[in-house]
C-alpha cells in the first residue's frame, strides 16, 4: 500500500477514538444524574440536561 493510503487508515483508526472518548464523555454525567446536586461540584462543568441525558442513553453502545 501507498504511504498516502497508510496515514489515512491512521487518521480515520484515530479520529474513531477520539469520536468513541467524547461520546463517553458526555453520557458519563448523565449516568451521574441521580446525584447531580452532590456531584455537579466535582465535575467543574454544568451537566446536561434530563432531556438530553434521556435521548443520549438511549443510543446503543457499541
Amino acid at each position: 500500500m501507498k504511504r498516502r493510503t497508510w496515514l489515512l487508515l491512521a487518521v480515520l483508526l484515530l479520529g474513531s477514538f477520539q469520536a468513541g472518548r467524547l461520546a463517553e464523555r458526555l453520557i458519563w454525567p448523565c449516568r451521574l444524574r441521580p446525584l447531580a446536586t452532590l456531584v455537579a461540584p466535582l465535575l467543574g462543568q454544568p451537566l446536561p440536561s434530563r432531556q438530553l441525558c434521556e435521548l443520549l442513553l438511549q443510543v446503543p453502545s457499541f
